[in-house]
């Protein structure tokens, strides 16, 4: 008798095609005096960049390397919404702690929306497991998949289609957005992301 075994196995969306190490050695080239490594809700690179960080500490000791994670931020488990991406960053060891507690929250709940697997956190979770982080963890609103950069769009659209209902409505998206995460990392621990781009949007 013939037995086929399939393995079942996910491929998740690369957008990405930097390796730590490379991510790194390109920053010190260019004179950074530092750089994040922040994949989308994953921790697993961290071993590899801690590796390397204490190879380069001597020729570089002003090199700061930032663990951080690109978490989908969402206010549902419904499938067939946006993902909207968010970056946080541990300030130390405690926040890394936070980084870990809230990825596994997000992965224990992982599932399968559009053919991939999806492991948003959800905002009440990030509030709550907050409580016991804030000041450990930095946030930024992230790109143009972002919950701001995506309203902020929409206000723009709206306001060259001189569409008033929509342009307040996404402007009141934003406000409350922007509010919601001063109230959970803090005025000194949140930041808007604004990326040099050659889109119009």
């Amino acid at each position: 008798m013939l037995t086929l075994s399939i393995l079942k196995f996910n491929i998740r969306l690369i957008d990405c095609i930097n390796h730590p190490k490379d991510l790194i050695n390109r920053a010190i080239e260019i004179g950074l005096s530092g750089c994040s490594i922040t994949d989308h809700e994953a921790l697993c690179s961290h071993m590899i960049v801690n590796k390397y960080a204490k190879e380069i500490k001597e020729k570089y000791p002003d090199f700061t390397i930032a663990l951080g994670n690109e978490i989908y931020l969402t206010d549902t488990r419904d499938k067939g919404q946006k993902y909207y991406h968010f970056i946080l960053l541990a300030k130390d060891r405690l926040g890394y702690k936070g980084l870990c507690e809230l990825s596994s929250t997000a992965w224990y709940n992982v599932y399968v929306d559009r053919r991939l697997e999806r492991v948003p956190t959800l905002k009440n979770e990030l509030k709550e497991i907050m409580k016991k982080y804030k000041g450990h963890i930095i946030a930024t609103t992230a790109c143009m998949g972002g919950e701001l950069s995506t309203n902020l769009y929409g206000l723009a659209l709206a306001r060259k289609n001189q569409d008033k209902t929509m342009e307040m409505a996404y402007y009141n998206s934003a406000v409350e957005f922007i509010n919601f995460c001063i109230d959970v990392f803090g005025k000194e621990d949140f930041y808007i992301e604004c990326a040099p781009s050659t889109k119009p949007d």
